[in-house]
């Protein structure tokens, strides 16, 4: 399984892109980025997307997507989310008043996007990748990915304050091979992390002690105006599988 890390940061700046992962080339992980970082010819191998959450830094990118989609693919684009992302995609964004209702405008007779709901630890399979999601601690619902073929699998916790559920149920998976975790905030602003359902390097280090895998650490949603800071924090804590500045790198799992 190939892991392209599109875009790694909580924040948006010339070169700090939004939340945005690209899974064998056909699977969007959230989409902060998409349009903004791969060609119309890349764009029109895209079949599924899943958005983990409603926040705009997870979905800026979709509406647009969908426009560069329509009439050039056969089959409707196929959009994932929780029932709470798919009321507020539809009614706050695909409502013909920010955005065109897609569901209703047609090619060929074919709606130009389908919703699908995710239902909490219910597996789903697109192709070969079974996918499993997992709710987490965050300010509004959202939900931890954890993906897998016949390889190996990867856990995405997308935002995410300590939720002991990630933990318990990766320590379950004998294919884990790699995290892409959440750390946002500098040590100094813990009080904000948690309030706002997000970690710190301290909180990461306490939770990563909860996980019995020798897996690779892939750190995502750094706030960029934080970033050099947290990064030295992330750097203390010594830990030898522990990736950061991930964004443009590709996984492979």
């Amino acid at each position: 399984m190939e892991i392209k890390v599109l875009g790694s940061f909580g924040g948006s700046t010339r070169t700090a892109r939004l939340t945005n992962f690209l899974i064998n080339n056909s699977l969007a992980l959230d989409a902060g980025c998409l349009t903004q970082t791969l060609s119309l010819k890349q764009q029109h191998c895209i079949t599924n997307v899943i958005i983990s959450h409603s926040h705009m830094d997870h979905i800026t990118s979709l509406p647009f997507l969908v426009d560069n989609l329509f009439g050039q693919t056969v089959a409707p684009l196929n959009i994932w989310g929780s029932t709470h992302v798919i009321h507020c995609l539809r009614t706050h964004i695909f409502n013909d008043v920010i955005w065109p209702d897609f569901t209703k405008i047609q090619f060929n007779g074919t709606p130009s996007i389908l919703f699908h709901t995710l239902t909490s630890r219910t597996s789903f399979s697109i192709g070969d990748l079974q996918i499993t999601p997992i709710p987490v601690n965050h300010i509004v619902p959202t939900h931890a990915l954890y993906i897998e073929d016949q390889n190996g699998g990867f856990l995405f916790s997308s935002d995410t304050s300590t939720t002991d559920e990630i933990w318990q149920f990766v320590n379950q998976k004998e294919k884990l091979k790699a995290i892409i975790v959440d750390c946002s905030f500098p040590n100094e602003m813990e009080d904000l992390a948690i309030m706002s359902g997000h970690m710190t390097p301290t909180l990461l280090a306490r939770d990563l002690k909860k996980l019995e895998s020798d897996c690779d650490i892939y750190i995502y949603h750094a706030k960029s105006s934080f970033e050099k800071l947290l990064h030295q924090q992330l750097d203390d804590l010594n830990l030898s599988k522990l990736h950061r500045n991930i964004q443009g790198q590709i996984i492979t799992v």
